[in-house]
């Protein structure tokens, strides 16, 4: 189970952000890691990204980060924290309170 995981920011050049997207995509898939998340927001000198990844261990991680450097095009990567999982007691859909699909009309409440 990989359950170390970790943020990346970095900003991509605007000569070749795409491309440079797709090598740091590469990376990840080499490196047999999860791709928890991606964002990409356009900035004046090129794209930010930031970049969720899990490992089974710290060791895939740190080699991840040390081949983000190396990938041409990346301005300094920063490892972000990230938050602690909390356990929930709330119900596990954010729709309980929401009563049924047309629930008002009568025919709809002898059927249900």
């Amino acid at each position: 189970m990989k359950n170390t995981q970790t943020n990346f920011r970095f900003c991509i050049e605007d000569d070749a952000s795409v491309a440079t997207l797709e090598a740091v995509l590469a990376i990840v898939r080499r490196l047999d890691l999860d791709l928890r998340s991606l964002r990409t927001h356009a900035i004046a000198g090129g794209l930010e990204v930031q970049l969720r990844v899990a490992a089974a261990d710290e060791d895939g991680l740190t080699l991840c980060r040390m081949r983000l450097n190396n990938v041409v095009g990346i301005l300094a990567v920063r490892v972000l924290p990230v938050a602690p999982v909390v356990a929930s007691t709330e119900p596990a859909y954010a729709y309980s309170a929401i009563p049924p699909y047309n629930s008002a009309h009568p025919h709809r409440q002898e059927s249900v």
